[in-house]
Order: C-alpha cells, then sequence, then structure tokens
C-alpha cells in the first residue's frame, strides 16, 4: 500500500497541513528544521505530494509534465503540437523531459525529475515503461497518461493512442482487396505496439486463408535505415506488397527498392503506417494507414484533466500513389 501525506505527518510527528506546506515549497510557513525531517519521512516512505484529478481541474497547480521517448519516427512532433495547443487552450503550463530513444535509465530519470518538480499530471510520449517505472509513477499518486502506446501488464494505466490491431488489420485487408495474397510486414519491434500490428496483420491473413511464409515478418526499429536493410532481405520472397511500420520505413523501403530497379507500385505496392508529411514529399506518395497524431495529443491533455477514461484515436485509410491493383 502506498504511503499518503497522513502516513508522513505521522511519522515526522507534524500535521498533515505542514506536510502539505513543506511539499508544496511554501516558504515562510514552517521551520526549516520541520522541513528537512518531513522531506526525510517523506523520500523514504516513497511517498510524492498527491495531486487528485479534481485538483487539477481547478488549476491549483497548472504545469503539465511532458516524457518524449525520442522514436526514429517523426510522428511524435505532431503529438506534441497537439498536447502543446490544448495546454495553452486550458492555461497550463507544460515542462518538458527527454527520455532519450527506449533506454531505461533516462526514463527512469525523466519520472524522477518530472515527480520532483511541482507539476499536476504527466504525459509521456511514445515512452515504454517497465513494471519498476510504472509502481514509480502510480506511488506519486499524479495522474498520468501514455500517449500514443499502450497495453502494459498493469491493466489499470491509462492511455490515448490509436489501435494497434486495428492499424494492423486495416493495412492488410486494404493490400488483400487490391488482389495481393503475398504481403508482408516491415520493420515493427517487439515491443506491445508491433505485437498489436501483428496481430491485427495475422488475424486478416488467417481470415483470407493465407499462409504467411518464413520471412515475410521482418523485425527493426521504424525507422528510415531499417528500412533500407530489410528491403534487401524481403526483395527475393516475390512479395507483391509490404505493410511498412512507418512512414521513415516505407521510405527506406522505397529507396532501396529504387536502387535495385524496381518500379513501385508495378513491382511492389507499399502501404505506410502513421500518415505524416513523410507520404506527400515520396516519389511516389505514400498509401498510409494515419494516424489522428494532433488530435491524439490535444485529446491527451483533456483526459488526464478531466480524469477520464483510457481512448482510442480513430484511423483511416489514405489512398495516394504506391499501391496497384492486381485483381
Amino acid at each position: 500500500m502506498k504511503a499518503t501525506i497522513k502516513d508522513v505527518a505521522k511519522a515526522a510527528h507534524v500535521s498533515t497541513a505542514t506536510v502539505s506546506r513543506v511539499l508544496s515549497n511554501k516558504k515562510g510557513t514552517y521551520r526549516e528544521d520541520t522541513a528537512k525531517v518531513v522531506r526525510k519521512v517523506s523520500d523514504e516512505l516513497g511517498y510524492h505530494r498527491n495531486i487528485s484529478a479534481a485538483e487539477l481541474a481547478s488549476n491549483e497547480v497548472k504545469t503539465i509534465a511532458i516524457i518524449i521517448n525520442n522514436t526514429k519516427t517523426n510522428f511524435w512532433q505532431k503529438v506534441l503540437d497537439g498536447i502543446q495547443a490544448a495546454i495553452k487552450e486550458n492555461h497550463r503550463n507544460s515542462i518538458i523531459f527527454y527520455a532519450g530513444n527506449n533506454d531505461e535509465a533516462m526514463l527512469t530519470e525523466a519520472i524522477n525529475s518530472a515527480l520532483a518538480r511541482s507539476v499536476s499530471g504527466i504525459l509521456l510520449i511514445a515512452a515504454k515503461a517497465n513494471h519498476q517505472q510504472l509502481q514509480l509513477l502510480n506511488r506519486s499518486g499524479l495522474p498520468y497518461r501514455f500517449v500514443s502506446i499502450y497495453g502494459s501488464d498493469d491493466h489499470e494505466t491509462k492511455f490515448i493512442s490509436s489501435n494497434n490491431i486495428k492499424i494492423g488489420e486495416l493495412a492488410t485487408q486494404y493490400l488483400i482487396n487490391h488482389g495481393h495474397t503475398r504481403i508482408g510486414l516491415i520493420g515493427i519491434d517487439k515491443s506491445n505496439t508491433g505485437k498489436q500490428r501483428l496481430l491485427g496483420y495475422e488475424k486478416v491473413m488467417t481470415k483470407a486463408n493465407q499462409v504467411v511464409e518464413p520471412g515475410w515478418i521482418q523485425y527493426g526499429n521504424y525507422s528510415f535505415e531499417c528500412g533500407e536493410k530489410l528491403f534487401k532481405r524481403v526483395r527475393n520472397l516475390g512479395l507483391t506488397a509490404v505493410i511498412a511500420a512507418s512512414d521513415m520505413t516505407a521510405a527506406g523501403i522505397l529507396k532501396a527498392a529504387h536502387q535495385y530497379g524496381y518500379q513501385i507500385p508495378q513491382d511492389l505496392s507499399i502501404i505506410s503506417i502513421d500518415g505524416t508529411f513523410i507520404c506527400n514529399i515520396t516519389a511516389p506518395q505514400l498509401t498510409s494507414i494515419s494516424q489522428e497524431f494532433e488530435k491524439m495529443g490535444r485529446i491527451s491533455v483533456e483526459n488526464l484533466i478531466q480524469g477520464a477514461k483510457s481512448q482510442f484515436i480513430p484511423v483511416n485509410v489514405r489512398e495516394r500513389e504506391s499501391v496497384q491493383n492486381i485483381d
């Protein structure tokens, strides 16, 4: 059971009001020797100042912490744009913490740094938290939301994200509807996000009575370089279409395909996941499963403030030029 303000007050032999004033840094309302005792006890008990959703909505503390995991894709900038717009509309402030690229130590440091400040809630963009990090967040008593990622072992974890299973299903079904049956899935990782998209792909392939042959699924890290490298592994497998794990991966596949003399989509159809501006600047332009990243960011702030339930943001197919009908 996590410590409460009453536990800290009892152990420090002070009132709960004193604990609140000390941890709120309301200088001039307590003695410094008392503050040292309160802070020491608070640390020992693992207690962080508890800001409830109601206090968040009432503007008692106006700063929202944003923790960014810098993935190899380019989607998170739009998410951040949406977050900042909603923060401004709701008269809040923000403080941003950088967590590296899937770096557990940096993520833990970012969470601790956020909790050490007077913030009213935390948004974690594309951050893959482990069990210990989830415990740290839960013990803090602060509301938090994972943004663009979901599916931890902690079923109480709240999130705002696209439905990754639906993404895998939509991409695969779109290609099947265009006559493709030899379909690869290129560049996903082995995290929950990758597993969810793989599940969607497999569900549709199974429903269509299509056997997934060895090599059709290639793991990576969603990057441009990953797309270039993985195309070389699949180019002789007889695939007629591929689902790229991200727009950056799709751009890498496209570059490598051109280098090997492939015509897109005549020789290989590509559908990308994300639908960022990358899809519009490639030649040909990339058909995509498009996510509403800015909306995702906006809703994450509103959801945090309101203490609402987890929410999926709808996705859609955006047809461009990179998929050919082979019926």
